[in-house]
């Protein structure tokens, strides 16, 4: 079996859906970010898929993933190519996909079989910056009504926003908390908003209230602060949804000191390299935590991945906000890439389970 092209329809959910295709008939999916719609702006990742990509990949066996993928992550002979991590976590996806069609398997048994398929979610809302406490509470009020039964709260800053209101942020943290009944799992996202000593404080204050976890209290590269805010509480702080590759995860367990991992399907390099960052976390005893909060594609390939870890007991993220309606996703890609009263329910389906519609793709497709 030989890839014979890989092709790009920009849909109009917001992701462009990839496919590559290969001699047998076997198709491998995957979601890219959105081809702008007009000619006059070049798509970064469509320059790479006609200069790069295709010319590594085109011709060869899909199946041989590990090596595709240090190719196009590392270079082959003299030829270095590093590709940008998101990219090569869309291919790395669409080649999973693949495999697992052409095995007739799920990609969680090939990856060593699930520990679990009924994985609970979190409802995960945020612009929290722009937000009253009252307006973020009728947004979590919305998540309990659909049945679920976890929750994060996200701030959503930008860098110019460091320290700027941190007494409103916990006024949302204590509506919100004052809400849900005990024992009912609520994280505080800062979305890097903080200097270490405003997170020691904020982070103490939450602390009290009751909070599971405190997720990016800081910029994501400040690991000597990360450490310091790690080892000034006791809530478990977590990092690593912006963070490449196994070798930075390295360097962020040793040098932040983070409790929870939490590497996002795209940006940490795709299913392969997210499967490597979970087995070094399992060696050192760290949980994880994935971030890829979008129902689709991407986000079955992480529950995926999550699946197999035998640790990995936490919920996974989900959200329904910068995403298309439910309904048009479903349409794509069948109901079971839904979740069902909180949680998501993986399927014996080959591949990532997506039964592509077709004549929903023509319909949503520019």
């Amino acid at each position: 079996m030989k890839i014979t092209d890989i092709t790009l329809s920009p849909l109009k959910i917001g992701k462009s859906l990839l496919r590559i295709e290969t001699d047998a008939g076997v198709t491998g999916l995957a979601e890219a970010d959105p081809i702008p719609t007009d000619s006059s702006r070049p798509s970064v990742f469509q320059a790479y898929l006609e200069n790069l990509i295709k010319p590594v990949l085109i011709g060869e066996d899909p199946l041989q993933i590990e090596r595709h993928w240090e190719t196009l992550a590392e270079g082959r002979g003299e030829r270095i190519y590093r590709l940008p991590p998101r990219f090569l976590g869309v291919i790395d996806i669409a080649l999973w996909d693949l495999m697992g069609k052409e095995a007739g398997m799920p990609v969680y048994k090939l990856m060593g079989g699930a520990a679990r398929t009924k994985i609970p979610l979190y409802w995960s809302v945020g612009s929290g910056w722009k937000m009253q406490p009252e307006e973020m509470l009728a947004l979590i009020k919305d998540g309990w009504e659909a049945g679920y039964r976890a929750f994060k709260i996200r701030m959503d800053w930008r860098g110019w926003r460091q320290d700027i209101d941190p007494i409103k942020d916990f006024k949302i943290f204590e509506v919100v908390r004052d809400f849900l009944p005990e024992g009912i799992y609520l994280g505080f996202d800062a979305n890097n908003g903080y200097s270490v000593s405003t997170a020691i404080q904020q982070g103490r204050k939450f602390e009290a209230l009751g909070i599971d976890h405190f997720e990016e209290p800081i910029p994501h590269w400040d690991l000597p602060g990360l450490r310091q805010v790690s080892d000034a509480l006791d809530v478990a702080v977590s990092a690593g949804e912006q963070d490449s590759f196994r070798w930075w995860f390295e360097h962020l367990i040793v040098l932040g000191n983070p409790d929870i991992l939490q590497p996002d399907i795209l940006s940490a390099g795709g299913p392969s390299e997210v499967k490597r960052i979970y087995d070094m976390c399992t060696v050192l005893n760290k949980p994880v935590m994935p971030h890829s909060p979008v129902a689709g594609i991407n986000s079955m390939a992480s529950l995926h991945v999550y699946s197999t870890v035998q640790a990995a007991t936490r919920p996974h993220e989900f959200s329904i906000e910068f995403a298309a309606p439910l309904e048009q996703i479903a349409e794509l890609y069948g109901e079971h890439v839904i979740p069902s009263n909180g949680k998501m329910k993986l399927t014996d389906r080959p591949g990532f389970g997506i039964d592509l519609n077709e004549r929903a793709v023509q319909q949503h497709s520019y």
